[in-house]
């Protein structure tokens, strides 16, 4: 009875508009930036001629998704507010990235961060680095797609094989068409349309809480909604504080350092202070929507406290976002914030296929399979492998719901592996004794003690990359050292 009030209630002429205008426009303005001249800089770095705004917004949008949007409230509903600790994190790694990453960057014209490495230590380290990314990456974006698959399956009766192939279908047409101009433009207007659609949300919600927002406040504070930090000595809590500050800031450096993804976007940007006030704009942007995300789910909570029976029949915490918008939202405005749950995903999508793309030709195919082709050659060749990115995330997708909560769900790949990439940069910028053999025995071991500690153990996954990261960069250290004495060539 649940589903089919939430799947009446948002199929009205109004919030289906709202919808479809919104996937035709988006759609849309990616074509535009469709020529079929387009040379390799122009398709997966705009020419370098992009400003430090839309870079910003990008940014925020490949590195914040569907994900972040529902999962983050509904954490905070079913729990209380300790994971937003993690936004500790990027007060580390910006100022980290700024100071010590990308002077490094910036001497070189890159189009990934793994030629820096093989610059560093040699093809081998380049290769392994990009692999563990298109992993990463790839995974990352059929979760991201699966995730409004979700919403309409359970709150619409639409199904999912149907949600999975438009998003993830429309998202890779104008991306594999538009290039790096189409994911960076649409990215912006998709992350000003999440931000309505969450507006709208928490806006009424408050309108509907007796009391209001101090009324939302003391419920929260009476059932312990706002607990912010665990700093006892239980390390196997996803939110114990010490697991969070410490790995959340490592993903974040490893996020924003290696992830190419993130990187690809402020290789974009005119010059190096364009860069810079990218990142600062973002930071500031991250830290202040993941906050309000955190206590929205403490509005919703009040919400839900004083109206219990508009809650039945909820199937998962997950939900919680979308049955608000299914029972509580005026016509019009439900179909806008499932547009903005589209453009939560699309945005992070478009990100993900440019960046796996990028690193598929530039990394592996132009790099040691064909060597001498045309630059229109490269970027055919970048097209089909978006294209190919994106049909093999849109697969992906369909089984994305055996990974659990939403807010978890990618941290079970990302914390086996940050520590490692993070670990293999940190020698790359900190150390010219140590080369690429050390760098792969190290990553090596670093990858079986994360394996081991992940299978045999209940520690929290934020000490994952902590674990990872420590032993990659310990290990590559001393095998130098102990075993092979030598310097490596210089950068400069």
């Amino acid at each position: 009875m649940a589903r089919r009030r939430g799947f009446s209630r948002l199929l009205t002429a109004a919030d289906l508009a709202a919808i479809v205008l919104y996937l035709v426009g988006i759609t849309a303005v990616g074509l535009r930036f469709y020529h079929r001249d387009t040379g390799l800089k122009e398709f997966l770095l705009g020419t370098r001629s992009m400003g430090w705004l839309p870079v910003a917004l990008s940014i925020l949008a490949a590195d914040t998704s569907a994900i972040t949007y529902l999962g983050q409230p509904a954490w905070v509903f079913a729990h209380d507010m300790k994971l937003n600790q993690m936004i500790l994190g990027y007060l580390v790694a910006i100022p980290t990235l700024i100071l010590v990453f990308l002077p490094a960057y910036s001497r070189q014209q890159l189009y990934t961060a793994y030629q820096f490495l093989e610059n560093r230590f040699g093809l081998s380290v380049r290769l392994l680095t990009s692999a563990l990314f298109l992993f990463l990456r790839g995974s990352h974006a059929a979760i991201v797609i699966y995730v409004p698959a979700l919403i309409l399956a359970d709150l619409m009766g639409v199904r999912l094989a149907v949600t999975v192939l438009c998003v993830g279908l429309l998202t890779t047409f104008y991306t594999m068409l538009g290039g790096i101009k189409a994911a960076i433009w649409t990215d912006t207007i998709q992350v000003c349309t999440v931000l309505a659609g969450f507006t709208a949300i928490a806006l009424t919600a408050i309108h509907g809480i007796p009391g209001g927002l101090r009324q939302a406040f003391g419920t929260a504070i009476e059932h312990g909604k706002l607990r912010l930090f665990d700093w006892s000595t239980n390390f196997n809590n996803v939110d114990n504080s010490w697991a969070i500050l410490v790995g959340g800031s490592i993903i974040f450096v490893q996020t924003m350092a290696a992830d190419q993804a993130v990187l690809q976007k402020y290789l974009t940007t005119r010059s190096y202070r364009e860069t810079v006030k990218s990142l600062l704009c973002y930071g500031v942007a991250v830290i202040s929507i993941s906050t309000l995300l955190s206590l929205l789910g403490v509005v919703l909570f009040a919400f839900y406290t004083a109206h219990p029976t508009a809650l039945k029949g909820l199937a998962h915490p997950d939900a919680l976002v979308p049955r608000y918008v299914a029972t509580s939202l005026p016509h019009g405005f439900a179909g806008l914030v499932v547009a903005s749950l589209f453009a939560g995903s699309m945005s992070t999508v478009s990100a993900s296929l440019n960046a796996l793309a990028t690193s598929s030709v530039v990394d592996i195919y132009k790099r040691t399979l064909r060597r001498d082709k045309s630059e229109a050659h490269y970027t055919f060749a970048s097209r089909v492998a978006t294209g190919a990115w994106g049909i093999a995330a849109t697969t992906g997708a369909l089984f994305a719901w055996r990974l659990g909560p939403l807010v978890t769900a990618f941290p079970k790949f990302q914390t086996e592996l940050a520590g490692l990439l993070l670990g293999i940069f940190v020698l790359a910028v900190g150390s010219q004794r140590v080369t690429g053999t050390s760098v792969i025995i190290g990553a090596t071991i670093g990858l079986a003690a994360v394996v081991t500690a992940s299978a045999y153990s209940s520690i929290s996954l934020f000490f994952l990359p902590v674990i990872g990261g420590a032993i990659t960069i310990a290990t590559g250290y001393l095998t130098q050292l102990f075993f092979a004495p030598r310097r490596a060539p210089s950068l400069t």
